[in-house]
């Protein structure tokens, strides 16, 4: 029993430290609240927005993802808030190749770079430039020169409104031994990542990037939501 409570006690600090991570932060960072606001004037121009008007979650309870990178594309495209469709932004070398998942973003969120919060695929190439509902099953932690930049992992639905993929060890080593060097070749860049989290921790990402949106749109002061 006595051995039994060391191996607790010592286990303790651990635990309290992936407690404290599945809990995404509150506050946004300035620089991304003052990016908030220049994105939503850039989409002011439109009557209806893809990113501003588009909900991330459906009554049903699936994520709505936006494709900007099918699968196994190397041309880097980003959403162009002003013409509210992705375009070029640059191209992948050869040597680090395509991406190995589905990229884009949730609508009407806002994560801590001031970009809305990413969203990986999985599954063959989808579309990009369309709306792709999805069921959340992890979430991936990064980190870049900009700050924290996880993004939320999702399966497409089938027929049956189940998730015919999980996130399995080979995804894991895949997406992120990708995301670990995608970086390498531009100058002043890199990225880390630092480990995975369950779909909670993926939910628990999507509603706070989600807060964010709709009350941190006053560009000249810090934001801190309510959890």
């Amino acid at each position: 029993m006595r051995l039994a409570h060391l191996v607790l006690i010592a286990a303790l600090p651990l635990a309290l430290v992936a407690q404290e991570r599945r809990v995404p932060a509150d506050e946004l960072p300035p620089s991304a609240v003052k990016q908030l606001s220049a994105s939503l004037a850039a989409a002011s121009v439109h009557r209806h927005h893809l990113w501003r008007d588009t909900a991330p979650v459906n009554v049903d309870g699936t994520i709505n993802a936006y494709i900007e990178i099918p699968r196994g594309e190397r041309r880097k495209f980003e959403f162009d808030m002003h013409a509210n469709a992705r375009a070029i932004d640059r191209v992948m070398p050869e040597h680090i190749g395509g991406y190995p998942v589905n990229y884009g973003f949730v609508p009407q969120t806002v994560s801590y770079d001031g970009d809305p919060f990413d969203v990986l695929v999985l599954g063959p190439p989808l579309p990009g430039g369309r709306i792709a509902p999805g069921i959340v099953i992890g979430l991936m932690f990064m980190e870049d020169e900009k700050g924290l930049d996880a993004k939320v992992v999702l399966s497409p639905v089938d027929g049956d409104g189940r998730a015919p993929y999980q996130l399995t060890a080979g995804d894991r080593d895949t997406i992120g031994g990708y995301f670990r060097i995608y970086k390498q070749w531009e100058p002043g860049k890199f990225s880390r990542v630092p480990g995975w989290g369950a779909a909670a921790d993926g939910h628990a990402h999507i509603s706070m990037t989600h807060a964010f949106f709709r009350t941190c749109q006053m560009p000249d002061r810090p934001c801190r939501v309510a959890r």
